[in-house]
Parts: structure tokens; C-alpha cells; sequence
């Protein structure tokens, strides 16, 4: 079990950045802004891995401590773009409240949630180092109750992995962020961190999928639509 968990946060880091080459590969093909979105994301994810992986092998001090230190802050700052991405595949997927305006909004409401969480969780945190399955890591001091953001933030993008599920028939991004809603939602002091680490992993294959199957039903309808307006004239 003490190798177990390490071996598989590193290979998570890993693997996070072949999701990011998929990102990039599906943004040059579609320029969809999700995909720019997305791949900031898997960076601070994919660090994360990174550093809980290899945290034993650097020990308990000033070094790691200001390494976590970073982990927590990108985590404050990028999980709030899950939003902006959710909207964004929204957006593609025809929905008609995804609009401009909306799409403006989702900015402006993931800023907003990222300034509160820098705010009152990154300014003055307290770090204290803890040991679990293999993993040496820093987490917060006195920390209470689960993250309230990361969860709300999991919520919305459920919301529209239902809709999404409606309109294109395809639930893989309602089951995606479901998991890594309740991966989340498990107590890490508990469980350890590898439940959050691999569900999140698991919510953005649903997003790059979701994405993938939005291009492939845009291609479909595009000639049809030709066809039609050859036929008409």
C-alpha cells in the first residue's frame, strides 16, 4: 500500500499531460476555447500529482512546504475554469442560454469564486505536514468540512452534463463530473488524496470526450445542412 499510492499520483501526472496534447489536438481542430481553458487546468492537476507523488522522497521541510504552498494556490486558482469550460461545451452543444453574455459571465463568476478562495483560504494558510499511504504531504491546518467551491463548482458543470445528456444524448460528462463530485466530496484525511486526484482525472476525460463526440455531431449535421441548401436552390 505505501508504493500504491505514490506510483499512481505520478502516473496520473503523466497521464494528465497526454490529456493536455488531446486538448490541444482538439482545440486546432475545432478552436473551441475550452480546449485553451482545459489544458491550464490539467497543468495545476497535473502538478498536484507531481508533488504528492514525490513528497516522501523530498521530506518533511521548508522545500516541500513551499512546494504545497504553490499546489494550493494553483488549486484555488484553476479550479473555478471548470466553469468557463462547462459553459463552453455548453455553447457547442446548441444550448441557447450558452450565449455570449453567459459566456462573459462564466468568466467573470470564475474570477469571482477564485478571488474568494485566494482570499479566505490562501491568505494566511497554515500548513502542517501529514503522512498517509506512502504520501507525505502538507495540508491545511484545523482544516473543517469538505471544499465547499470545488463541490459547487462540480455541481454546475453536472447541471450541464444533464443537459448536454438531453440534448446530444450523451451522458459521459454527467457521469465524468459526477465522479469526481463524490471523489471530492470524500474526506482525504480519511481516504487519502488519490480518490480526488483520480476522479478529477476521470471529470476531464468526460470534458475531452464530450468535446471529441461535439465535433464529430457538428461534422455530421454541417453536410446535411449543405445538402439541403444545395437542393433548395
Amino acid at each position: 500500500m505505501s508504493i500504491i499510492y505514490p506510483i499512481t499520483h505520478f502516473s496520473l501526472a503523466l497521464l494528465e499531460w497526454v490529456l493536455i496534447s488531446w486538448a490541444i489536438r482538439l482545440w486546432q481542430q475545432s478552436t473551441s476555447l475550452a480546449m485553451i481553458v482545459l489544458p491550464i487546468v490539467l497543468v495545476s492537476i497535473s502538478y498536484d500529482n507531481l508533488i504528492l507523488s514525490v513528497g516522501s522522497l523530498i521530506g518533511e521541510g521548508e522545500l516541500l512546504k513551499t512546494l504545497s504552498m504553490l499546489r494550493f494556490l494553483l488549486h484555488y486558482l484553476v479550479v473555478p475554469l471548470f466553469i468557463v469550460i462547462g459553459v463552453e461545451l455548453a455553447h457547442r452543444a446548441g444550448a441557447s442560454w450558452a450565449n455570449r453574455v453567459v459566456r462573459v459571465l462564466s468568466w467573470l463568476i470564475a474570477f469571482g469564486l477564485t478571488a474568494i478562495d485566494v482570499a479566505t483560504h490562501y491568505i494566511g494558510l497554515e500548513l502542517v505536514s501529514i503522512e498517509f499511504a506512502g504520501i507525505l504531504r502538507y495540508h491545511v491546518a484545523n482544516l473543517s468540512g469538505p471544499p465547499i467551491i470545488t463541490i459547487v463548482v462540480n455541481l454546475f458543470v453536472l447541471l450541464i452534463g444533464i443537459g448536454i445528456w438531453f440534448r446530444l444524448k450523451w451522458p459521459w460528462l454527467f457521469l465524468g463530473t459526477l465522479v469526481s463530485l463524490v471523489g471530492n466530496a470524500l474526506p482525504s484525511l480519511a481516504v487519502g488524496t488519490l480518490a480526488g486526484s483520480a476522479s478529477e482525472f476521470v471529470m476531464a476525460v468526460s470534458l475531452l470526450l464530450t468535446e471529441e463526440f461535439s465535433q464529430r455531431t457538428r461534422q455530421s449535421i454541417i453536410p446535411i445542412y449543405n445538402s439541403q441548401f444545395v437542393i433548395r436552390n
